[in-house]
């Protein structure tokens, strides 16, 4: 997001197709790409820096849902990121700049703690749509909480409880995140890290 606040055209460029794809595809097809296809361009370079053969399905299917969420949080957030740097004035940065603090002490002590607060809500929204996109990852061999239920289900011929279940362990950690989030969120404010116009 810092990054792409500078003029480097090649950085900007990179990082607009990085975002463009990450939030235009749809996350099952990135968990996909990710597990099915990057270990076969991957395998190669690892096999030549090692010196060792790396087959490419040796890697766990849970580094790839490590790798495709931290890829798709990185492109969401980084726009959020970058939208709440710019909703603080400019103006202040240059004040602190010319009554002695250094660039990067006055980014991190003025723009920083104003945009954050501003950032929070969006994080907690992402965070919230990462949390119900895991139910992707039993496509890639990951049994998480909803590939149990389904075997819950196929099991004891439960059609209904298991995913019932899920559902109400869903809806109460977004609610127990929601709380916390909200109170989080007003104790910063309190503390004056408020949007400054």
């Amino acid at each position: 997001a810092v990054l792409r606040l500078g003029k480097n055209m090649f950085i900007n460029i990179f990082f607009a197709v990085f975002v463009s794809f990450f939030r235009a595809v749809p996350g099952i097809v990135q968990l996909f790409i990710v597990y099915y296809s990057l270990p076969y361009l991957l395998a190669p370079v690892f096999s030549a820096f090692t010196g060792t053969e790396v087959k490419p399905f040796d890697v766990s299917p849970y580094w790839s849902v490590y790798l495709c969420f931290i890829l798709y949080n990185t492109a969401y957030q980084s726009e959020n990121i970058r939208g709440a740097l710019r909703s603080v004035d400019h103006g202040q940065y240059e004040a602190a700049v010319a009554m002695g603090m250094t660039s990067f002490r006055a980014f991190t002590r003025i723009v920083l703690p104003q945009a954050f607060v501003v950032a929070l809500p969006a994080f907690f929204t992402y965070y919230l749509k990462t949390i119900k996109l895991l139910a992707l990852v039993f496509t890639v061999k990951v049994v998480d909480m909803f590939a149990k239920a389904d075997i819950f289900s196929a099991l004891y011929n439960r059609r209904m409880e298991p995913y019932i279940a899920d559902a109400i362990a869903y809806w109460g950690l977004a609610i127990l995140l929601t709380f916390f989030f909200d109170r989080w969120e007003k104790k910063l404010r309190g503390r004056g890290f408020n949007k400054s116009s």
